[in-house]
């Protein structure tokens, strides 16, 4: 009988996200955020203008989807994922791997509110993804 081993997943690109030519912080981004959006509530209370309002949900967004980076260190959105390195370097990786079963490719999937990695050629070869 053979023994199942889990798969494994390595990164096939992984690039530095610069602004400017200088390596994207977590830390500078969540704190530019955080600036934006009193920024643009403070100017939409005074002028109740729709435009302050867009740019204050713009800078939410970017506010909480940086602050869950810094909590999860990773993020996966679909083939790409943003990384978040121990220094709080941001990165954009893509993780593949091959089906220790059938040596199909494999794929991270969003199934039942649960990440699970899944084999492209057999879909009954899933495993559950550890963070």
């Amino acid at each position: 009988m053979k023994k199942e081993t889990n798969p494994k997943l390595e990164r096939v690109l992984e690039k530095p996200i610069k602004v400017f030519g200088k390596q994207l912080k977590v830390l500078r981004v969540i704190l530019a955020a955080s600036v934006g959006v009193l920024y643009t509530g403070t100017l939409y209370n005074e002028t109740s203008s729709l435009t302050p309002l867009i740019f204050c949900i713009l800078f939410l967004i970017i506010l909480i989807i940086s602050s869950l980076l810094m909590l999860k260190k990773i993020l996966y959105f679909g083939k790409y994922n943003l990384e978040c390195s121990s220094a709080g370097d941001v990165y954009l990786t893509q993780l593949q791997g091959i089906c220790p079963k059938c040596k199909g490719s494999l794929k991270i999937i969003k199934k039942n509110n649960t990440k699970k990695i899944l084999c492209d050629k057999n879909s009954s070869h899933i495993w559950n993804l550890k963070e």
